[in-house]
């Protein structure tokens, strides 16, 4: 009993990198944008920066699933880092994709409209940088190491 909540937030952490590698490489296979009112649905891993998204999620969701066998500080700390990384390139993407979407609103025959990929990306990349930093990078979350 007193194993398993001692490994608590350890398991917090590594359901946060589980969860959020999940999310930014959902992100990354539903539709950032579509054309003439979703007929056409453009996701991101048809280019370079949505399959860098994907890796990016698929690494933070095998890091998860090792620090949930076997926790080790660095490992949590990179983590951290991962999902720090992963927010900052989303929100660029997403900066990216409004001014995009702001030019191909000017053409009425396309009728553009913003799709959910990033935004879950985004989601999923604070989900493992703010838990995985509040608990791995040497914060106090749950009762952790005196």
């Amino acid at each position: 009993m007193a194993t398993s909540i001692r490994n608590a937030p350890e398991r917090l952490v590594a359901a946060a990198a589980l969860v959020g590698g999940a999310l930014v490489a959902a992100g990354a296979f539903l539709p950032w944008l579509s054309l003439f009112a979703g007929l056409h649905p453009l996701r991101g891993v048809i280019g370079l920066n949505g399959r860098l998204l994907a890796a990016g999620g698929g690494v933070c969701l095998v890091a998860g699933v090792r620090y949930w066998l076997r926790p080790a500080p660095g490992l949590g700390r990179g983590v951290a880092v991962l999902g720090w990384v992963l927010t900052g390139y989303a929100l660029w993407l997403i900066v990216q994709l409004l001014i995009t979407y702001r030019e191909l609103r000017t053409n009425p025959m396309l009728v553009p409209q913003l799709g959910p990929g990033l935004f879950v990306a985004l989601g999923g990349a604070l989900a493992a940088g703010i838990t995985t930093a509040l608990r791995g990078a040497g914060g106090r979350l749950g009762g952790g190491r005196q």
